[in-house]
């Protein structure tokens, strides 16, 4: 599922694609999209129809196009990219790829497509997407947004694993498997300490987090295989890995093989000899 390096990477080459561009037209599939439920078409429509882009920017890892008519902010467009979600701007008349759901026909000839083959993903525009729950809820950015008085103070509350209080999008919004696994490993935190233990290494933590989320960025996402970015171009941070997908490989650090556990259903990677009990 896309994380935090990789909803910026698509924000970053959505952008120049396509603020100042006017929404002439949207299309849709008719098929349901996350938890089976249909896009809102006429809404779609209505939000988006002869609206201009006036940003692009993301929450979490939810993507904002923000829509202007007449110099003014008049709604948003939300989108989620799931599990397999992309957002391509291609050609208008370019056939449209197996799977898409939503197309927005633009003012220079182009569409901006959503395809998404297992439909996890989420589109919707709403005057205000940000009192929307499932936005509101989030916690502090985890790039942007958190610090460690805040940081501190949450993870002494907590009894939770540490590996499952970085998740929980309450607490800290933006974080999930792959670069949680590997802040723990670069803060040489066991992945099933109770958080109220970190404490003491919040500097640490949240160095580790800081730096494995600008390193995914710099890198343009992490892609196994479905991942790109707006221009269709894969990420290279596969390759920067410490952990992650490395089961039975050395430790870059220590030579230690590296273990695999299976934690509420999602797989865990990490050192046993940099990250002990």
């Amino acid at each position: 599922m896309p994380e935090l390096p990789e909803v910026e990477t698509v924000v970053r080459t959505l952008r120049p694609r396509l603020c100042g561009q006017t929404i002439a037209a949207v299309w849709t599939s008719g098929l349901g999209l996350r938890m089976g439920r249909g896009v809102d078409g006429a809404a779609l429509r209505a939000h988006c129809q002869g609206a201009t882009v006036g940003a692009v920017s993301r929450r979490a890892k939810y993507i904002l196009v923000d829509l202007e008519r007449r110099g003014r902010a008049a709604a948003t467009l939300l989108v989620h990219l799931g599990m397999t979600g992309r957002l391509r701007v291609e050609g208008q008349h370019d056939p449209r790829a197996k799977h898409t759901h939503v197309a927005w026909t633009l003012s220079g000839g182009r569409e901006l497509r959503f395809v998404d083959a297992r439909r996890f993903g989420w589109v919707l525009a709403a005057a205000d997407v940000r009192a929307l729950p499932e936005i509101a809820a989030l916690g502090p950015d985890a790039l942007g947004e958190l610090d460690a008085q805040e940081l501190g103070q949450s993870l002494a509350k907590s009894s939770a694993p540490i590996k499952s209080f970085l998740l929980d999008q309450r607490r800290i919004a933006g974080l999930g498997n792959i670069y949680v696994s590997e802040a723990l490993f670069r803060a040489r935190i066991h992945p099933r300490t109770p958080a109220r233990r970190v404490r003491g290494k919040t500097e640490r933590l949240l160095h580790a987090i800081r730096e494995t989320l600008e390193l995914g960025i710099a890198n343009c996402g992490t892609s196994f295989r479905d991942f790109v970015d707006a221009n269709g171009e894969p990420g290279t941070n596969l390759n920067a890995l410490l952990v992650y997908g490395r089961q039975g490989e050395p430790c870059k650090t220590c030579g230690s093989r590296v273990r695999r556990s299976v934690d509420a259903g999602r797989s865990t990677f990490f050192c046993p000899r940099c990250q002990k009990p």
